[in-house]
């Protein structure tokens, strides 16, 4: 399939893929790194390449990030979350380009009544269930009461997704701070002392999780 590959399209092949982009009205739009990202009303948002992160801030300015999406990502308030409240926000994490598609033209049948239309509405009732489930996973970290409780479940969730010890960040530690909620400085210093006690091996992004981390977490 040419373009980027999403799990919106699961099931549909590069011939019904191009098809599909002229049926659905798609517009493609660029943005650079820092810069908001419109929220889509009414819409589908893909990326396409570079990533995104959905925030929220509070009265007091601190930043939350609720997720974040990398490329064949797929958000739009379809997907579960309201755009009515003013603190969150989309913004892009480094250059980005955004495919759009009016929800409408997915959910309306073509005068075709094309099979692949079908499995692309299938896909996206599927997608509304996992973010449901991520968000659940999200509040699960959150819920934790200190920062190596938080920063071990967030580890062991990626283990599990990857299948092995070796996890990478996908994200910077900035804004990993902003997905667990707390200060980074504080949160760096709790990370250096997972290193020195042997729970962790750190190089930048890509982490190491040892053997006294599934021992003693």
């Amino acid at each position: 399939m040419e373009g980027v590959h999403t799990s919106l399209f699961d099931g549909v092949n590069a011939s019904e893929y191009a098809a599909m982009m002229t049926c659905f009205k798609t517009t493609l739009k660029r943005y650079g790194k820092g810069e908001e990202v419109e929220m889509p009303r009414e819409r589908v948002g893909v990326v396409q390449s570079g990533s995104i992160s959905l925030i929220k801030t509070d009265i007091n300015g601190v930043r939350t990030i609720f997720e974040q999406l990398q490329e064949g990502g797929v958000f739009g308030d379809v997907l579960g979350i309201s755009w009515t409240d003013a603190n969150f926000f989309l913004q892009a994490e480094e250059e980005s380009e955004i495919l759009f598609i009016d929800y409408e033209h997915i959910i309306k049948r073509c005068a075709n009544a094309c099979a692949h239309h079908s499995t692309v509405v299938s896909n996206l009732v599927r997608l509304m269930g996992e973010k449901t489930q991520a968000l659940s996973a999200h509040l699960e970290i959150l819920s934790r009461r200190t920062i190596r409780e938080k920063l071990t479940a967030y580890f062991t969730m990626l283990a599990a997704k990857s299948k092995s010890a070796y996890v990478t960040l996908p994200f910077s530690q900035t804004s990993l701070a902003d997905y667990i909620c707390v200060d980074r400085s504080a949160m760096v210093r709790e990370l250096k002392k997972m290193s020195d006690d042997g729970w962790i091996e750190l190089d930048r992004r890509n982490i190491k999780l040892c053997a006294p981390f599934w021992k003693k977490r």
